[in-house]
């Protein structure tokens, strides 16, 4: 079963992604940039689900970081954020990550995205 890295600071949030997930999907958890580092080494993770505001460490720093490893150099990585602006999408894109969803977003259809990114 492919390993999805859950990323966002509210708890709530990472509940319902991994009640979405949870049936097609090994979902593991992290409440920010610096706990998804730990959590990820080593952890054959297939795709990051990050959010952009989050203490400690930051969904776009937490990119930057995973792209500079060997191991998550070309992992998809999708940004699941309440920031809608061109000026933050730019930054991410930037970073390396692979695509950019708009909080809320339907189960099927981030379903659908992360089913493209792994196929």
């Amino acid at each position: 079963m492919k390993k999805i890295l859950v990323v966002d600071d509210s708890a709530s949030i990472r509940n319902i992604l991994k009640l979405a997930l949870f049936e097609t999907y090994d979902v593991l958890e992290a409440e920010n940039g610096k706990d998804a580092l730990g959590k990820s080494k080593d952890a054959g993770i297939s795709l990051f689900l990050l959010d952009v505001n989050m203490p400690v460490m930051d969904g776009i720093s937490l990119v930057k970081e995973l792209r500079g490893t060997s191991e998550y150099r070309s992992t998809p990585i999708i940004m699941l954020t309440t920031e809608s602006r061109d000026d933050w999408k730019k930054k991410g894109k930037e970073a390396g990550a692979n695509g950019w969803i708009v909080k809320p977003c339907e189960p099927e259809n981030l379903l659908s995205i992360i089913l493209r990114m792994l196929s």
